[in-house]
């Protein structure tokens, strides 16, 4: 058996497809059709994982997930919608939502999020925004070789996206980004994702320093030039996922300067 899940949804027959699809890739599923229902479920057993519907009548998903948490802090949940309900969407990952997934759901899109959960181990999530294919690449390469879950976006618009649609602990962002300065990506993904830490990269420093120490003093958390060094790359965010899984984590003061 590969975990166990709580499935969560008011569409009985949303249910039954999805349960015999995970059932079929070694997953033994519960489910639950309401969120008054799944919350003692939750509470009372013990599941890898909760995939759950964000609108459903009477307690919804953004809700139903608070209250799983009030028992269970590290409480690892994905939520699906059919609808577009960007606020609701925006509280999720707020509140720690490991993904938002489109109805009707994407079955490989689904085991990717529920494999990269799994395989978290004592890494975390971490979204790479740079044009540089290789270098996304070669930074993918290496921390996944570390044990995190790594997402990697070329142009602002896809990082936006895809902080819209997962959380994310930590942001490697490249300042100098075609259409729209690092600084105002940097925002827009701040305002869907608070709790994210970024940290800048350049190879631009003196060009772009003043953006730089702008995006710093809004609490990024460091500024690395290129050429990469990735053992120091690693080692920051090994600092800022320690921290965050620990409570503890503070930006640096003064800002680090690579």
């Amino acid at each position: 058996m590969k975990g166990r899940i709580l499935l969560v949804d008011d569409n009985e027959d949303f249910l039954d497809s999805t349960r015999d699809v995970l059932e079929m890739e070694g997953y033994e599923v519960v489910t639950a059709t309401s969120g008054e229902e799944a919350v003692p479920l939750a509470a009372a057993q013990s599941f890898d994982l909760i995939v759950m519907d964000i609108k459903m009548p009477g307690m919804n998903g953004v809700e139903s997930f608070i209250e799983m948490k009030k028992n269970n802090p590290r409480i690892e949940v994905i939520m699906a919608t059919a609808y577009s309900m960007q606020e609701l969407i925006t509280q999720a990952l707020a509140e720690g939502a490991r993904a938002v997934l489109q109805k009707p759901l994407n079955m490989e899109q689904l085991f990717k999020s529920i494999e990269a959960i799994r395989s978290k181990g004592t890494g975390g999530f971490v979204l790479v925004a740079d044009d540089d294919l290789a270098l996304c690449d070669s930074i993918k390469d290496n921390l996944e070789h570390e044990n995190y879950s790594v997402c990697t976006a070329n142009n602002p618009a896809e990082v936006v996206k895809k902080a819209e649609s997962r959380l994310f602990d930590v942001l490697l962002l490249d300042m100098n980004l075609p259409l729209l300065n690092g600084l105002e990506v940097y925002r827009q993904v701040k305002a869907v994702q608070p709790g994210i830490v970024a940290v800048l990269i350049s190879g631009y420093a003196r060009e772009m320093s003043d953006l730089i120490n702008q995006t710093l003093e809004e609490s990024a958390h460091a500024f690395l030039r290129k050429p990469i060094d990735m053992r120091q790359l690693i080692e920051i965010v090994d600092d800022i996922c320690a921290a965050k899984r620990a409570g503890t984590y503070k930006k640096n003061e003064p800002p680090f300067m690579g």
